[in-house]
């Protein structure tokens, strides 16, 4: 019985590290596109590579909220900040997709 309450304690601190790091992959996307949003700020010619490094860190963040949320399945907590990680995702997407 311990062992199975000892697994249950290490799923939900890993599916808590795993949230934790999806949701600073999606602040740094954001930060990411400082740049592109706005030119002014930065003068001369640069290469605009923000916006695939912020698809990819969208990316990476939806796939460990899913991850975080397969652990964790029957907790409705769980399943509803996996849930806001991947409308923030999207919300990610759309909003690049028009610099790429």
């Amino acid at each position: 019985m311990t062992t199975t309450r000892a697994s249950s304690v290490v799923k939900s601190w890993g599916a808590a590290v795993l949230y934790a790091v999806a949701a600073a992959l999606v602040l740094f996307s954001f930060a990411m596109t400082v740049e592109t949003d706005n030119p002014a700020a930065f003068p001369g010619r640069r290469d605009n590579d923000g916006a695939f490094g912020a698809l990819l860190c969208v990316g990476i963040a939806a796939l460990s909220a899913a991850v975080a949320v397969t652990s964790l399945s029957r907790r409705p907590l769980s399943k509803s900040v996996c849930a806001a990680i991947i409308l923030v995702c999207l919300y990610r997407v759309v909003g690049v997709a028009g610099q790429l």
